[in-house]
């Protein structure tokens, strides 16, 4: 097996590749030697929750064809002035004409019974003005958390929008990426 110290929770963590046929024996033996530590399996659920309380990015939502890598936040991934890359002329005409959008992390007010899921409209003044690409209520921290693609103009700290979950609109905030260890401390323990 190889053993990477990686993780999509914000947590130390640790993902073991291997042949399928361990699966079963390698997860009975990590619970059986976890049991004292308080070690318990967790659901896809939960594991989305936690990643939205770091701001982590998913290919297909935060990252996709339809943004540009600047505006999904990837700028300290692109080094243009590197060499050619795939699709590099067009990024950098996309950039020469305007990043329109920009991705940010919101906090959702008055959330009694659904959070966030994905492709929940974004109002300012009632004009559209963007998209939640996903969200969800963020236990550690205890807020309402959504991922949002929205106009560039609209993303300083603090920025009042609204977003419609299941037909009502609902304050959200523009707050600071990971809100949840935004110093990484607890990757870095």
């Amino acid at each position: 097996a190889i053993a990477a110290r990686v993780n999509f929770v914000g947590e130390l963590g640790w993902e073991f590749h291997h042949k399928m046929e361990y699966q079963n024996s390698i997860f009975d033996q990590l619970m059986e030697a976890g049991k004292e530590l308080g070690i318990k399996p967790f659901g896809i659920r939960a594991m989305n929750s936690l990643s939205k309380e770091k701001s982590y990015k998913l290919v297909g939502t935060e990252m996709s064809i339809e943004y540009a890598a600047y505006e999904s936040g990837l700028d300290r991934f692109v080094h243009p002035e590197k060499g050619d890359f795939i699709g590099k002329d067009a990024l950098l005409k996309w950039k020469r004409n305007g990043i329109k959008n920009k991705l940010v992390t919101l906090e959702v007010h008055d959330v009694t019974d659904a959070d966030v899921l994905g492709n929940n409209p974004i109002y300012i003044d009632g004009k559209l003005i963007g998209r939640a690409t996903g969200g969800d209520y963020g236990f550690r921290i205890n807020k309402s958390l959504a991922l949002a693609m929205i106009k560039t103009e609209f993303t300083s700290m603090g920025q009042e929008l609204e977003i419609d979950i299941l037909g009502k609109k609902h304050k959200a905030t523009v707050i600071p990426d990971s809100p949840y260890d935004p110093e990484n401390v607890k990757l870095r323990s």
